[in-house]
């Protein structure tokens, strides 16, 4: 299952414990587009039973400061959403999930349908496939690359789009895809590990929420649903009533953990803290007592 990045893990639970500005909902419904976006492609490549090498949310870091400059740049970050290796080709595939039309141009800016410039997302995957080629050069892998752009929305139109051979829109990607996913006859165990040891699990640039503790309304929370509250059905089991999810008491209180690390990891956590953040549902002894049991952990 592809993970949420940190950015929309911290929009969804502050929107359940406080009240969001327009720009932080705006953002908030992005970021779900573009996950719902990763999570279509998922279920479309898990869906052909070939044995490829699928590769998500793929985060690596560039040397910046490499070079003949006086001063560095220092480091950046390059995520490729996807990377696939099919009959022994690597490709890479960027998803967007865009709501909106847009005119594509070959030799001008795109737009907006009727609106003004967006900038060209074709640049982003030539920017993949130049990173990838170098790491490539490093690693001494020979591969023929191809760096694809997918539009996944089925409401989207894209005028102007020719038959463009690295641009996939859902009503053709299905059958494209069928032709590209094919087995490979070779093993890229080792690929892998080598494109794991240049993988950075924690992004430069998530940072902590811009919220105080005392901004943040208690409460347990449903982590699945929209700003539905768990139920305590007894001591030690709480529901959701709208998806079913069932969690033992010390279950909800690790994810209470969990909701306040995201939010600022800088944060000293300690009983009482976790106890008002669950609205009273735990006092902090219970809390006390789950740690020396070691049910939870903070």
């Amino acid at each position: 299952m592809r993970a949420k990045n940190v950015k929309l893990l911290q929009l969804e639970i502050l929107n359940r414990r406080t009240l969001l500005d327009d720009e932080d909902r705006k953002d908030l419904n992005k970021y779900r587009m573009g996950h719902m976006g990763e999570l279509q492609f998922d279920s479309m490549i898990g869906a052909f039973a070939a044995p490829i090498v699928h590769l998500k949310d793929y985060r690596f870091q560039l040397d910046g400061s490499a070079g003949d400059k006086k001063v560095g740049s220092g480091p950046s970050e390059v995520q490729i959403d996807n990377i696939i290796i099919s009959e022994d080709q690597l490709y890479t595939f960027e998803i967007k999930n865009y709501q909106y039309d847009i005119e594509y141009h070959a030799d001008r800016p795109w737009r907006f349908a009727g609106g003004r410039e967006i900038v060209n997302p074709m640049n982003q995957i030539d920017s993949h496939r130049n990173v990838l080629s170098s790491m490539m050069k490093e690693f001494n892998m020979r591969f023929n690359l191809t760096a694809n752009l997918v539009f996944i929305h089925p409401e989207q139109t894209i005028y102007n789009l020719p038959n463009h051979p690295n641009i996939y829109t859902r009503s053709n990607l299905n059958k494209r895809l069928r032709y590209l996913l094919k087995p490979n006859r070779y093993d890229y165990s080792r690929f892998i590990e080598m494109l794991d040891s240049r993988r950075i699990l924690k992004s430069a640039y998530d940072s902590d929420a811009n919220v105080t503790f005392d901004e943040l309304a208690g409460g347990v929370f449903c982590a699945n649903c929209d700003n539905s509250i768990l139920r305590r059905e007894h001591r030690d089991k709480f529901v959701c009533d709208e998806c079913g999810i069932a969690m033992t008491s010390p279950e909800v209180v690790q994810q209470l953990i969990g909701e306040l690390r995201i939010i600022n990891s800088a944060w000293e956590l300690n009983s009482v803290m976790i106890a008002k953040y669950s609205g009273d549902q735990f006092d902090s002894s219970t809390i006390r007592r789950y740690r020396l049991k070691g049910y939870i952990d903070f």
